[in-house]
C-alpha cells in the first residue's frame, strides 16, 4: 500500500492585517478544534455503518464487508488525514482521542507512516492481544486464516486491504484536481448562456399567451460582478465569468426602481464595487431596502471600517427629503467556512476572513444604526442545534476579540427553524435548531443586530464536501419526492439583473431569461410570468425529473447526491438542451 502524498487543502488570504497574540492563540486553538472535530464525524459515521455501506457499494471486497468494516474505517481514517491535516499538526489533532477504549487505534494512526503500515499494526495487535475477546479481533483472525489456514499471513491480508482500498478510489482526487474540473463545468455552462438553445426556448415562451398582468416584486438582484478572492470550500461559484458590463448602470438601476422596493447587491463579495452600490443609492428613488453581500475582506482596521460604513451611511444621507426613507441591510458572511483556519504547505495557519475583521465591523456599525442594519450570515451546523452556537466556534472567537477590546457581547433573542433538521452529530433524530438571533454590544443597546443561518447546498466547490458535514434540506427532498410539497418552500424566481443585461432567477443565475438591455424590460417581466419552466422550478414540478429521465440516464444518482429539493432541480436544469426539452414538454402538457 502505497504512502499518499500530502494535499492539504488551503486557500487565499485576505488582505493582510496583524492581530494580537491572543487573537493568534484564538486561530491555532479554532483549527484543532475544526479538525478534531472533522475527524470525529468521520470516525462515527463510517463506524456505524457508513464504510460497510460503502463497501457494499464501492469495493471488490464482496461477503468480506462486515469483517472488513472497522479496519477500513481507520484505512480511510489515515487517508483522510493526509489529504485534511498538514503534517505539523497530525500529532495536535490526535492527541484528544488518544484516551478511551480506541486510544490504541489513534497511537497507531500517529506512528504509521503509511496505510500499509497502520494495517501491518493493527494485525499484529490482534495477534498478540490476550484480554476480553473483541469483535474487531475476531473478524481480523478470521481474515487471516481465510488466507492462510495454517499459518498467519500478514503480508497477504495487508495486499488484500490494499486491494480493496484501491478498488472504491477514494479520496484520490485532490481538491485542486476536483475544483479544477467542477470549474470547467461551470465554465461551460455559462458560455452556453444565452446560446442556441436558450434563444430557441425563449423564442417558444414568447409564443405562449401573456398570463396576466405585471407587478412589481418584492424583491430584485443586482449583480455588478462575479468574483471573489477566497476560496471557501463551501461555496456554491467556482468559475466566476468575466462581463462586458454596461458603462451606464444607471439605466439598469431605473428599470429597477419602478419594480421593487428592495434591492439585493450579490456576486460573490463585491468589496471592489461599492462605488456602484453607493451610486444605486443615490439613484433609485423608490427603493428603501438597499441590500449588499460582502465578506468582511474590506475591514482591515477600525478606520477602514469607518470609511465603508460611513460613505454607505453618506449615500443614505444625500438622497433627496421627498424620498421614502431607506436603509442598507449590511449582509456579511460569517461562520465556520468563511473564518475556517487554513494551513498553507509551510505549516503558516490564516484565518480565510479574520474575525478581527469582522469584529471591526460589529464594533463600528452603531455609530451608524440610522442608516445601517448589520446582519451576520451564517452556514448552519452541528451548533445550531444548542446555545453553544453562541458559547463555541466563530461566536465565540467573535465575542472573546470584542471582550478584549472593552465590549460585552449580549445574545437577545434567538428563533428556530420552522423545520426540524438533522444534527450531523446525530443525523438518526431530526431536532429543532436555532435558525436566527438578535444580538448587541451592552455598550450600545439600541443598535440590534442580527444572525440568520441557511443550509448548504452542494453547488461548486460544495459539490466535494460529503453530505455529512453540514446540515442539508434532505429530508425535504424526500417529503417533495413523495409528492407531499415543500411545505411553503419554492424555487426562487424573483430576477437577477446583471450589469452586462442578463436577467436570471435568485435560485438559479444558469436559468437566464434573456438581456433586458437587447430585448427590453417588459419581455422579460412577460417571460418570467409565463414561462412554463421557470414557473415548474418554483413549484418544485415533479414531471421534471420525468422529462430528464427522457434524455438522461443519471437521475437516480444526482438524486442520491441532492442536497435539498432547490440543489436536485437546480441540477436537472443546468443543461440548455435539456431545458428547451422541459419547456417543449411542458408547454405539450399545456402548462
Amino acid at each position: 500500500m502505497q504512502t499518499m502524498s500530502v494535499t492539504v487543502q488551503s486557500g487565499r488570504p485576505s488582505s493582510k492585517i496583524s492581530i494580537s497574540p491572543e487573537a493568534r492563540q484564538d486561530v491555532h486553538r479554532a483549527y484543532l478544534e475544526s479538525q478534531r472535530h472533522r475527524f470525529k464525524v468521520e470516525i462515527i459515521r463510517l463506524t456505524r455503518g457508513g464504510m460497510r455501506a460503502l463497501l457494499e457499494r464501492k469495493s471488490n471486497a464482496g461477503d468480506d464487508a462486515e469483517r472488513l468494516g472497522f479496519l477500513m474505517s481507520y484505512v480511510y481514517a489515515w487517508h483522510w488525514l493526509q489529504q485534511n491535516i498538514h503534517a505539523d499538526y497530525q500529532q495536535e489533532v490526535l492527541a484528544a482521542f488518544t484516551r478511551g477504549a480506541q486510544g490504541f487505534l489513534i497511537e497507531m494512526l500517529k506512528s504509521s507512516d503509511s496505510a500499509s503500515a497502520f494495517v501491518r499494526q493493527y494485525v499484529n495487535y490482534w495477534l498478540s492481544y490476550q484480554g476480553t475477546p473483541q469483535r474487531q479481533q475476531q473478524n481480523c483472525l478470521s481474515l487471516l486464516q481465510e488466507r492462510n489456514p495454517a499459518t498467519p499471513d500478514v503480508e497477504a491480508l495487508i495486499d488484500y486491504v490494499d486491494s480493496v482500498w484501491s478498488s472504491m478510489s477514494l479520496l484520490e482526487k485532490s481538491f485542486a484536481a476536483g475544483y479544477k474540473d467542477l470549474a470547467r463545468q461551470e465554465k461551460e455552462r455559462y458560455a452556453e448562456m444565452l446560446g442556441e438553445d436558450d434563444k430557441a426556448r425563449l423564442a417558444l415562451v414568447d409564443e405562449l399567451p401573456d398570463t396576466g398582468p405585471l407587478t412589481k416584486f418584492s424583491k430584485l438582484g443586482i449583480i455588478p460582478a462575479m468574483g471573489c478572492p477566497q476560496t471557501c470550500r463551501h461555496c456554491m461559484f467556482i468559475f466566476r465569468p468575466l462581463m462586458k458590463n454596461t458603462d451606464e448602470p444607471e439605466t439598469l438601476y431605473e428599470m429597477i426602481d419602478e419594480l421593487t422596493t428592495s434591492v439585493l447587491f450579490t456576486g460573490g463579495d463585491l468589496s471592489r464595487q461599492l462605488d456602484h452600490f453607493y451610486d444605486a443609492i443615490s439613484h433609485m428613488k423608490h427603493v428603501t431596502t438597499f441590500a449588499i453581500l460582502l465578506n468582511g475582506d474590506f475591514a482591515d482596521s477600525v478606520d477602514a471600517t469607518r470609511e465603508v460604513m460611513g460613505k454607505m451611511a453618506a449615500a443614505i444621507r444625500r438622497r433627496q427629503v421627498t424620498w421614502p426613507k431607506a436603509k442598507v441591510m449590511l449582509q456579511i458572511s460569517f461562520d465556520e467556512f468563511h473564518q475556517e483556519v487554513v494551513v498553507d504547505k509551510k505549516g503558516n495557519l490564516t484565518e480565510r476572513i479574520p474575525v478581527t475583521k469582522i469584529a471591526n465591523i460589529v464594533e463600528t456599525v452603531p455609530k451608524y444604526k440610522d442608516e445601517i442594519q448589520l446582519c451576520l450570515l451564517h452556514k448552519q451546523g452541528h451548533l445550531n442545534f444548542s446555545m453553544q452556537l453562541f458559547e463555541k466556534g466563530v461566536f465565540a472567537r467573535l465575542a472573546r476579540e470584542l471582550g478584549r477590546r472593552g465590549h460585552q457581547l449580549q445574545v437577545l433573542s434567538s428563533a428556530p427553524s420552522s423545520r426540524l433538521k438533522r444534527n450531523p452529530l446525530d443525523p438518526e433524530t431530526p431536532a429543532q435548531l436555532i435558525k436566527d438571533a438578535t444580538f448587541v454590544l451592552t455598550r450600545y443597546p439600541d443598535t440590534h443586530m442580527l444572525l440568520t443561518s441557511t443550509t448548504i447546498d452542494a453547488y461548486g466547490r460544495a459539490n466535494m464536501m460529503e453530505l455529512h458535514e453540514a446540515v442539508n434540506e434532505r429530508d425535504l427532498l424526500q417529503q417533495v419526492l413523495a409528492g407531499q410539497g415543500a411545505g411553503g418552500e419554492s424555487f426562487d424566481k424573483d430576477l437577477m439583473f446583471w450589469f452586462n443585461g442578463w436577467a436570471t432567477l435568485f435560485s438559479a443565475v444558469h436559468m437566464c431569461l434573456g438581456n433586458v438591455f437587447e430585448d427590453g424590460m417588459e419581455t422579460i417581466r412577460k417571460r418570467q410570468l409565463k414561462d412554463p419552466l421557470s414557473n415548474a422550478l418554483n413549484r418544485f414540478d415533479l414531471r421534471l425529473l420525468d422529462y430528464y429521465r427522457e434524455k438522461m440516464d443519471d437521475l437516480d444518482e444526482i438524486i442520491e447526491h441532492s442536497t435539498s429539493p432547490h440543489h436536485l432541480f437546480h441540477t436537472i436544469t443546468e443543461d440548455g438542451a435539456m431545458r428547451l426539452h422541459m419547456t417543449r414538454r411542458l408547454i405539450e402538457a399545456g402548462v
